[in-house]
């Protein structure tokens, strides 16, 4: 059992209101749920809809399936874009109604914005939630009066328990992938954090300048992108563990400092929330159109790693895991996640790992030298002030003790030095994961977000009797052959939210890996289940 609701209007007529507080309340009442939303670029007016699915069985991905309720909160746009996708038994609450429910706000309140929370208290009704229960998630007396009239307007318009889904208390946190990101970096021993708002990252850099007067991280506003990321580098090099985080637009700005980094060999983690370019293109939309820029930004040749990660618990392992990454091998290590990852809520079950990684602080006498040529490429690392060892860097190329050098052999040697540490990136590779029969001959690849996407798909084909399984990259580069094991001889399907196909292209250059046919999508919205079933049974048919 399901109910999928769509709240649809102008931007300002509180909608992320409803879905915030709706969300707020399904968790602390144990129901598992999705959430996510589509928006325009702008404070007011457009027409911006959230979409929820509640459940009986853990749900990361949207249906694709009609709804079983459209609130519709202006006059005309929603009910015309969305009543058409509405299910035969669904419930369309049209503008006549919700003006119903604003004059009760009104009335009762004497603040329309109550509205919201009455709307929640008609959706919880509607699934037939325990009003006893409600009362006690709710955080406050008024709160519980409003959801307490959305009941009421259920009651009036026989709407309650309509259709009732069961919570099914577990441990459990709910997060959004920006959230589950910031967390993860706060694991991973960050402590300085640097960015200019640009969306869809600026609720990571939010989170950071919340959380930074009770914890011991920095967060520091810069004027632009490239001041962001070469303050981060500043940080880094006098021992914190730093990260920034933009989207493609501000990452199109640091790219000269991520070749600082390159040369300098000073650890780094760059979060790119992407969303579809060029240009501002949408801002406020999905997109995974930045893998071929992020692979190959900034001039020279120097190793890097790059994280994509699917889901929020690999949102806060991969972020972890890149300071761990970014230190041990002195590169720079890249996460890309995007604005559906990046705004979707979801229920993440278990427990969250809470040991808290850091970073080392060796000392070394006089005679230290930044860049000593070593077997693995990893030179020695530690941070000024320490001892009495002098601690040199250079953005030109350099001598082992960090100084200006146009000696072409020792050119030769830096530049071999620096790339053999891929030999270790290449034994350290996050492995993908696979999901379904793998015996199956056709196999969907995804990378990124798209991954519980992709895996509910397989699960509705497999209900239908069609063999398939997924296989999801969560480390996107490096790639290594024992990445693409068992892959050679199946049908591969690549699902990717842009048009050329990027890790297709990439798949078959470092692997070998011929990819059958590809689904795409790039209009600035995700992938359903139910869209992906129908693409894939076409393809095998």
């Amino acid at each position: 059992m399901e109910f999928n609701v769509l709240i649809g209007g102008e931007a300002g007529q509180g909608m992320f209101s409803v879905e915030l507080e709706l969300t707020e309340i399904l968790s602390r009442l144990g129901y598992r749920f999705f959430a996510t939303k589509n928006y325009m670029s702008r404070i007011r007016g457009g027409h911006n809809f959230h979409m929820v699915r509640v459940a009986d069985r853990p749900v990361h991905a949207l249906s694709g399936r009609p709804w079983d309720m459209v609130i519709a909160m202006d006059s005309g746009e929603a009910e015309r874009r969305h009543r058409p996708s509405l299910g035969e038994s669904g419930v369309f609450i049209g503008a006549d109604r919700v003006g119903q429910i604003e004059a009760e706000a009104k009335g009762s309140f004497q603040d329309v914005t109550a509205t919201s929370t009455i709307l929640v208290g008609l959706i919880l009704a509607f699934i037939g939630a325990n009003p006893a229960a409600v009362r006690e998630a709710a955080t406050d007396e008024t709160v519980r009066s409003a959801l307490a009239k959305g009941r009421d307007f259920a009651a009036r318009w026989e709407l309650a328990a309509r259709m009732p889904i069961a919570p099914n208390k577990v441990d459990h946190c709910k997060l959004d992938g920006n959230q589950a990101l910031a967390l993860g970096a706060l694991l991973g021993g960050c402590q300085f954090v640097a960015g200019y708002p640009m969306t869809p990252a600026t609720s990571i850099l939010h989170y950071f300048a919340t959380v930074a007067a009770e914890i011991p991280v920095h967060f520091e506003q810069a004027e632009d992108e490239i001041a962001a990321l070469n303050m981060a580098l500043g940080a880094s090099y006098a021992g914190l563990r730093s990260m920034v985080a933009t989207s493609g637009g501000g990452f199109a700005l640091m790219t000269e400092a991520v070749s600082l980094a390159g040369m300098t060999e000073t650890p780094i983690v760059i979060i790119d929330a992407q969303r579809p370019g060029p240009a501002t293109g949408l801002p406020t939309r999905t997109e995974q159109g930045d893998l071929n820029f992020v692979l190959h930004a900034g001039h020279g040749e120097f190793p890097r790693v790059i994280f994509a990660p699917g889901s929020i618990e690999e949102a806060i392992a991969l972020a972890r895991r890149a300071f761990d990454v970014a230190d041990r091998w002195q590169v720079p290590v890249f996460i890309l996640t995007d604005q559906y990852l990046a705004d979707s809520v979801q229920i993440m079950e278990g427990r969250v790992p809470t040991k808290m990684l850091r970073r080392d602080y060796p000392v070394f006498e006089a005679g230290y030298r930044r860049y000593e040529i070593t077997d693995d490429g990893v030179s020695p690392l530690t941070y000024p002030g320490l001892s009495e060892a002098r601690v040199e860097v250079d953005s030109d190329e350099h001598t082992e003790d960090g100084k200006i050098t146009e000696d072409l052999d020792l050119r030769v040697r830096m530049v071999e030095k620096r790339l053999r540490k891929l030999e270790g990136l290449h034994r350290e590779t996050v492995m993908p994961s696979r999901f379904g029969d793998q015996k199956a001959k056709t196999i969907l690849i995804s990378w990124g977000s798209n991954r519980l996407i992709v895996n509910e798909a397989v699960e509705a084909l497999q209900d239908e009797g069609i063999a398939v399984a997924s296989v999801h990259f969560g480390q996107v580069w490096p790639l290594t052959p024992k990445m693409a094991r068992g892959l050679s001889r199946k049908r591969l399907i690549c699902i990717e939210n842009n048009a050329t196909g990027q890790f297709a292209q990439l798949l078959r250059r470092e692997l070998g890996l011929k990819v059958a046919q590809r689904i795409l999508k790039y209009n600035g919205e995700c992938f359903t289940v139910a869209e992906l079933v129908e693409q894939v049974k076409k393809i095998i048919s």
